[in-house]
């Protein structure tokens, strides 16, 4: 009576492992780029709530509102949301954004300050700001019209 043998060959084995290798190889390249898009849209999408929620607030609270960064011209830092007092010595923060990576760039460089009005329009600066995100290869417009309007993905009309 014969008796079969139990499990792999080495040729089995062997095949197995190019398999899996080849796409080991191909999975992790696309994977990495999923994992950093993936962050770059968080990131891009956290300056856009920020600045929705910045608007909604100068809104309800009939009151203006501002979005600086911690770091001078540096909207990749901290961002810090105000309750503006005319004459306070120091404004009262109320929300916190964390920072984004140090791959990312936001432009233009040269805005200190985004403010909203009581009505939710743009009070600093007077005219509309085209931010660009951008991480490796991932690039995201982020516009905020003259009414205070923002729009994730494209610029004011």
């Amino acid at each position: 009576m014969r008796h079969g043998y139990k499990g792999f060959t080495l040729v089995e084995l062997m095949v197995t492992i190019a398999v899996l290798a080849i796409l080991v190889t191909v999975g992790i390249p696309s994977f990495i780029s999923l994992m950093n898009n993936t962050k770059a849209d968080t990131e891009s999408t956290d300056l856009y709530r920020a600045l929705n929620y910045a608007r909604l607030e100068a809104i309800n609270r009939g009151a203006s509102i501002r979005v600086t960064p911690s770091i001078a011209n540096d909207w990749t830092s901290r961002l810090d949301i105000q309750v503006v007092n005319a004459g306070a010595v120091t404004n009262p923060v109320l929300r916190v954004i964390a920072p984004m990576a140090t791959a990312a760039a936001v432009l233009p460089k040269n805005i200190a300050n985004i403010e909203y009005n009581n009505l939710g329009a743009l009070a600093n600066p007077v005219t509309a700001v085209a931010f660009s995100y951008t991480r490796g290869t991932y690039t995201k417009a982020i516009g905020v019209c003259a009414n205070g309007r923002v729009i994730l993905g494209g610029t004011c009309p």
